[in-house]
């Protein structure tokens, strides 16, 4: 089962549009809804059919896999439902298929057994990190975090408070921007600008914050805050153009250049260093649902983590974006905090179960992945972890940001619209309340 997963695209645009016939992740979402609507109707031949056109067009993505094992099982298939469930644990994904009656036929055999081992293992717990510090406060509802190198302080956001707290080298708690402070939505990303000495932020309205208003659902913007005293300095709206967003990641350049995703909109933004606005840096049918940002060593390219995609390249100098090829055994979906740490990319992954850690090493181009490693995995903390921070090579980050206690009533992670285990990913490709 992969949870905490949320609608991005509306319904309209998963059936029969122009999107849907060149773009591979918006088609593969329409067969999988058109996979869900076949198996609702025990019509195992069209699940079948739908299913492998879902999974053929994204290979590594494991609602479209489970699907597409569940429909070769229920056919009596055996020898095509283990290779998919094969390749779905060969990606790192698990499952529990004891609880999962469209496998009962394959009890037995032999090869299924090497199956739910591997299943096993991958959700076996993986802890290399320690933990850093804890906040006490029980509902913060924590998404951002940033580090202050010259006070050795760290700075984490409340969404549920709308405040940001700030931790000191010794581990004190202070309430750095209070509640609300210059209009402030809810906190999401996060970032330090050592050099002129302020923090930006990027803010969403989300129902999980107090004082929420329906009027106000998914305004969002960067703010800017004074790194001393937490007082405000700037604030830069998106633009009201009638169309939601949600900045949900910042990054600072050595400039001064600030950017930021839009994951409700295809739209990077940018602030440019002394300027009073926000800009659209660049737009792209790739960014479906853009999430963390890498900017490279020499920063002449910046890496966006697209949820549903994986991770694009662009070229800050000509603006030109395209996604980072992967290899077949590379699982680069379900992306959140992005960081680059020594060459090397480091993602945290809460779009997948089980949530993880992984390093993604590129190749010299910087333009291909060329292998991944899994740092950590299935934590007994892990409450959704979300984004990070590099600390003289070191990443820390948030690992029981505690997203999944904010129910639908109070403003909550989306549920999928099926109801079957395997359907909580049938095109919900976007972290809980940061669609």
């Amino acid at each position: 089962m992969l949870r905490h997963i949320a609608a991005v695209l509306p319904a309209a645009l998963l059936v029969g549009s122009l999107a849907a016939q060149t773009d591979p992740v918006v088609a593969s979402r329409a067969a999988y809804q058109e996979a869900v609507a076949a198996y609702k109707a025990r019509d195992l031949a069209g699940f079948l059919r739908s299913a492998t056109e879902a999974s053929r067009l994204r290979p590594t993505h494991g609602g479209a896999l489970y699907a597409l094992a569940s429909a070769h099982a229920l056919l009596g298939d055996t020898t095509a439902a283990v290779a998919a469930l094969r390749r779905f644990a060969a990606l790192g994904y698990t499952a529990d298929l004891a609880a999962d009656s469209d496998f009962v036929g394959l009890n037995g055999a032999p090869a299924l057994l090497e199956v739910r081992d591997a299943l096993a293992r991958n959700a076996a717990p993986l802890a290399a990190a320690r933990p850093a510090f804890t906040l006490a406060e029980r509902d913060l509802l924590t998404e951002g975090i940033a580090y202050d190198p010259g006070a050795r302080a760290f700075f984490v956001g409340s969404v549920h408070r709308r405040k940001i707290l700030r931790v000191d080298a010794k581990g004190g708690v202070t309430e750095f921007v209070p509640p609300e402070t210059g209009g402030l939505w809810a906190p999401l990303g996060m970032r330090v600008d050592a050099a002129r000495r302020c923090l930006w932020v990027a803010s969403t309205a989300v129902p999980q914050m107090l004082g929420y208003a329906a009027a106000d659902s998914f305004r969002s913007g960067l703010f800017r805050f004074d790194l001393q005293s937490g007082k405000p300095t700037g604030r830069f709206p998106v633009p009201d153009d009638g169309e939601p967003h949600a900045l949900g990641d910042v990054i600072v350049s050595r400039a001064g250049d600030v950017y930021a995703t839009d994951s409700r909109s295809p739209r990077l933004y940018r602030v440019r260093s002394g300027a009073d606005s926000l800009e659209v840096f660049l737009e792209s049918s790739l960014l479906l649902s853009g999430q963390g940002l890498a900017l490279d060593p020499d920063e002449r390219s910046l890496y966006v983590a697209d949820y549903a995609r994986g991770i694009l390249h662009i070229d800050l100098a000509t603006r030109a974006i395209s996604l980072v090829p992967a290899p077949d055994d590379v699982l680069a979906l379900g992306i959140d905090g992005l960081y680059q740490v020594g060459g090397t990319l480091i993602g945290i992954q809460n779009g997948i179960t089980p949530h993880r850690v992984a390093r993604f090493t590129l190749d010299p181009t910087g333009t291909r992945i060329a292998s991944s490693t899994v740092l950590e995995r299935a934590r007994p903390d892990y409450a959704e972890p979300t984004l990070g921070v590099v600390v003289d090579r070191e990443l820390f980050y948030v690992a029981n940001s505690q997203w999944e206690r904010f129910r639908d009533d109070e403003g909550s992670t989306h549920r999928p619209s099926c109801g079957r285990r395997w359907c909580c990913v049938c095109g919900f490709d976007s972290p809980p309340g940061r669609n």
